[in-house]
């Protein structure tokens, strides 16, 4: 988050807009391929509320929520053999995943981060 103090505060409130991003957090209920290498990804949310259609490359890093299962974790620990975290893409997403996405809605609902839980 980026603060200002007084001296640094721009003059006029068009100049002062803040980039306002969104979350959802739901089921995936469908993966489409917008354009080469671009995937549009629509979440229903866990409340009831409206679908969420978000834009994402295919190439973009998913990241674990807090909830992951974390069963290779654990296996490693038994074994005591090292595991390194899987890393998964956008491409990889499918139907029936939970996941959480912040998003900016100023540039076509683009998504800033991708969470698998």
């Amino acid at each position: 988050m980026l603060l200002l103090t007084h001296a640094q505060q721009p003059a006029t409130k068009s100049a002062a807009a803040t980039k306002q991003l969104y979350a959802v957090r739901g089921q995936v209920v469908s993966i489409k391929s917008q354009s080469k290498g671009l995937l549009l990804i629509t979440i229903k949310p866990l409340k009831e509320s409206a679908e969420v259609s978000v834009v994402a490359r295919e190439n973009d890093p998913v990241g674990r929520g807090v909830g992951a299962t974390g069963d290779s974790s654990l296996f490693g620990l038994l074994t005591g053999e090292p595991t390194e975290e899987e890393t998964i893409t956008a491409a990889e997403l499918g139907e029936g995943d939970v996941v959480s996405v912040i998003y900016d809605p100023q540039t076509e609902n683009r998504a800033v981060e991708i969470y698998l839980h």
